[in-house]
């Protein structure tokens, strides 16, 4: 009898046995560290931010501060997000929720179908460019996303319509230091604990 012969689950575990026999397991994914620069048009509205990125944490350095933060760090591995006042020295906690997250991934959520379309250079690196359709709130909506082929980086999404887009530019995929992802010292917070604020009869 050939391998071939085998059920598909007695296949997959004989393979599995000469992987630890010969040491060649496949590796864990890891999350993708990298720099760059970030911008997010939604109509008249643009965001720019210098971006670095490091597994469950990102950290944003707006080229104009957006809700009065020049800086903001995002820890999911906390649930956290800091939006730092730097001209100020201070800093506001608050509850990470979904738009504080930067995704990544090679997918949208609630990517539905896609399409290759072909291969572009863009921003200097090779990519595939897909035309994405999405499921959005009970409608569809059709978007383009360039994704490098090495990293499969989503390097640039445009919605089909013209009004929205996301880019990366400049992006650098190398290791991220923890410090950026760290809260700077000698800051003050906006809302200072309930045991740091003075009681009503002083």
């Amino acid at each position: 009898m050939e391998l071939r012969d085998l059920p598909i689950s007695i296949r997959l575990f004989l393979i599995w046995l000469v992987s630890i026999a010969t040491g060649n397991l496949p590796e864990p994914a890891t999350a993708l560290d990298f720099s760059g620069d970030w911008i997010v048009k939604d109509g008249a509205s643009i965001v720019t931010a210098h971006v670095n990125a490091k597994a469950d944490r990102w950290r944003f350095e707006y080229a104009r501060p957006q809700r009065g933060a020049s800086v903001m760090i995002v820890r999911a591995d906390l649930g956290t997000a800091w939006l730092i006042f730097s001209k100020r020295r201070l800093y506001l906690e608050e509850p990470m929720a979904s738009h504080h997250r930067l995704t990544v991934s090679e997918t949208m959520d609630g990517e539905v179908s896609r399409e290759f379309v072909g291969d572009e250079t863009l921003h200097g690196y090779p990519t595939e460019l897909f035309e994405v359709t999405v499921a959005e709130g009970g409608h569809t909506e059709q978007y383009y996303r360039w994704i490098t082929k090495t990293q499969r980086f989503p390097l640039k999404t445009v919605r089909k319509q013209g009004d929205w887009s996301e880019e990366f530019r400049r992006v650098i995929f190398t290791e991220q230091s923890l410090f950026l992802f760290e809260l700077p010292q000698r800051l003050d917070p906006v809302n200072p604990p309930a045991s740091r604020q003075p009681a009503v009869s002083d």
